[in-house]
């Protein structure tokens, strides 16, 4: 008995002695950005241990004394008493955890801690996996920590959108069975035909269809490689791809697009200098909108491109120096990309840029050719095809294009050039000219 209350008496002692300090780390550039409270577990001089929590605090509200808001501070006294609740709340989760643990404490026991007891959800057993929909729950779960094999990049959005979207249609593709679930065994040949014809009888195109069964491969993959899957037959599945005569702006008409004033219309003359910007560096959306002065600098912009990783140094083209300056180098908030392809449409349609085009393509398992004015098919992603279609007519080698968007294969960058036979036979009438002069 004795033994016990000496053993809870240093336990009480030790918890009593550990002190837990909350503070913020700032520098002289980032004052006006919100900044994470840290946490320092000590206890004596040889202990110390370090926590930095996703409580976020503006620096200039911060009292590093009390270790909470100011009290000068106008703010919200409902916000003002969460916040400090919840610096006070991990204060004493790191004490309790001091407390159990002791001096055997790490610094990766402790996060480990923490986070068990902010989401104890993360931590309950799984359920026993047996089936594809049953492994489609975790995959969907584990899918933002995914990474790309080549890069070892985490996924970009992008493809993290395609999941539930293709999951969606498998499962309406199981309704359409009336099944609920596939045991792994069924999705074999006979499988895939029948998901192709429900995908084909929704009108869908080749691509679309393409897209649905790269991700419900990747699935399969996934859960083979975890050890829930052990059947192939989905390695024989064909993923459709098909090449559509998408539309490009030439000069003349990205020169059209720059010329109108969009005065009266603030938003359509935004979308149009991020269009531009596209153009004239061949850029994705989601990596220029991260560019900043400090990117561009003897006339070059250089950044590492999200998707690939890939570092890749653009000069500045005259159009785009003319727009950077424009804004002061600090660009318009981006809007999504749903709305920048329907104000890229509209903006393009009051530019005149109208000429007839046709496309042809597979939709349904037939193939359709349709008539359309050229607006109607700009989007976001014509930007970058603009810059390899109009710099490749310009005779520039396919290698320095290639620099320059970031394409690593020469197959995949030819995807975006958008050059019919005829300019192809002109564009080497031109170079025979100038060879045999």
């Amino acid at each position: 008995m004795a033994q016990v209350l000496y053993i809870c008496a240093t336990i009480i002692n030790n918890y009593s002695m550990a002190s837990v300090l909350a503070f913020i780390r700032t520098t002289k550039n980032d004052k006006t950005k919100s900044a994470n409270v840290r946490f320092r577990l000590r206890d004596g001089r040889q202990f110390q241990l370090n926590h930095k929590s996703d409580i976020s605090v503006l620096p200039e509200k911060w009292d590093e004394k009390q270790q909470k808001i100011k009290a000068r501070v106008l703010i919200d006294e409902h916000d003002r008493k969460n916040f400090d609740k919840s610096v006070t709340d991990r204060k004493n989760l790191i004490r309790d955890i001091y407390l159990m643990k002791g001096r055997t404490l790490t610094s990766e026991i402790l996060e480990s801690e923490i986070n068990k007891a902010l989401h104890p959800e993360r931590y309950e057993p799984e359920a026993e996996i047996k089936t594809f929909f049953q492994f489609v729950d975790k995959f969907l779960k584990e899918a933002p920590n995914r990474k790309e094999k080549t890069t070892g990049r985490l996924l970009t959005k992008n493809s993290l959108k395609q999941y539930p979207i293709s999951v969606n249609m498998l499962k309406d593709f199981a309704k359409s069975l009336r099944k609920k679930d596939f045991e792994f065994a069924e999705i074999d040949q006979q499988f895939y035909d029948k998901f192709v014809e429900f995908l084909q009888k929704k009108s869908y195109a080749q691509n679309n269809i393409g897209k649905h069964i790269k991700v419900l491969k990747v699935i399969l993959n996934e859960a083979t490689r975890q050890g829930y899957n052990t059947e192939k037959h989905y390695n024989g599945f064909h993923v459709f791809m098909e090449e559509v005569d998408n539309v490009y702006l030439s000069e003349s008409e990205l020169k059209q697009l720059m010329d109108t004033d969009f005065s009266g219309s603030p938003h359509l003359d935004r979308v149009r200098d991020w269009f531009l910007l596209l153009s004239w560096t061949g850029s994705r959306f989601s990596d220029l909108e991260k560019v900043a002065k400090a990117d561009i600098k003897d006339g070059f912009i250089t950044f590492r491109q999200q998707k690939t990783g890939t570092k890749v140094v653009i000069p500045v083209h005259p159009v785009a120096m003319e727009i950077f300056e424009k804004y002061d180098f600090a660009l318009p908030d981006i809007i999504s990309n749903q709305r920048f392809n329907e104000f890229i449409k509209e903006a393009c349609k009051m530019s005149g840029i109208n000429s007839m085009e046709t496309m042809t393509r597979t939709i349904g398992g037939k193939t359709v050719t349709e008539t359309f004015e050229k607006w109607e098919h700009v989007t976001s992603h014509t930007g970058r095809r603009c810059f390899a279609t109009n710099m490749y007519k310009r005779g520039l080698p396919t290698l320095a294009i290639m620099s320059i968007t970031g394409h690593k294969t020469e197959k995949s960058f030819l995807k975006y050039i958008k050059v019919r036979q005829e300019e192809h036979a002109e564009m080497m009438k031109r170079a025979w000219e100038n060879m045999y002069k």
